[in-house]
């Protein structure tokens, strides 16, 4: 009896002890899984005060002012594109907008390639004027919009 006795206790010393030990264990595994996921969530907090994009190209922009001839300064802007595919960048060429509802006349969108909308108009007046809307969007990070106008007019001699 008191050998039953005596690995009764031992059995339940042991268990005991390593019960405690898982415990401390876990509870060390917790808080590193809690101090993981709040730098997750910082992180992602970070990104979504950003803008995302799923791809990007380099654009070569040569100056306007150059004029190519021997021996002069030749200067453009390179660029970096960030672009979303998708349809989630879009380029909508239009006659004109209303606003409060958005509503966009005549709208045409614009087919992606390699981050640039290649967009072609006839100059069949002194001068025309281009119009639409620029928008980006993800999953993550912020979103953008803005109304793009510029005009093209003839150079006189």
């Amino acid at each position: 009896m008191k050998k039953s006795t005596i690995i009764i206790l031992l059995s339940i010393l042991i268990f005991s002890c390593t019960e405690s030990n898982n415990s401390k264990n876990l509870i060390g595994k917790i808080e590193k899984l809690q101090i993981e996921n709040d730098s997750l969530k910082n992180i992602v907090a970070e990104i979504n005060e950003k803008y995302v994009f799923d791809s990007i190209s380099i654009r070569d922009i040569p100056s306007y002012k150059n004029t190519y001839k021997l021996n002069s300064i030749i200067s453009g802007e390179i660029v970096f594109v960030g672009y979303n595919i998708d349809k989630k960048t879009n380029v909508i060429m239009i006659d004109s907008l209303e606003n409060n509802p958005k509503k966009l006349f005549n709208p045409d969108t614009l087919i992606l390639k390699k981050g640039g909308f290649i967009y072609n108009a006839r100059l069949n007046t002194e001068r025309i004027n281009l119009k639409g809307i620029l928008e980006t969007k993800n999953k993550y990070g912020k979103e953008y919009e803005v109304i793009y106008s510029t005009a093209i007019g003839i150079t006189k001699n």
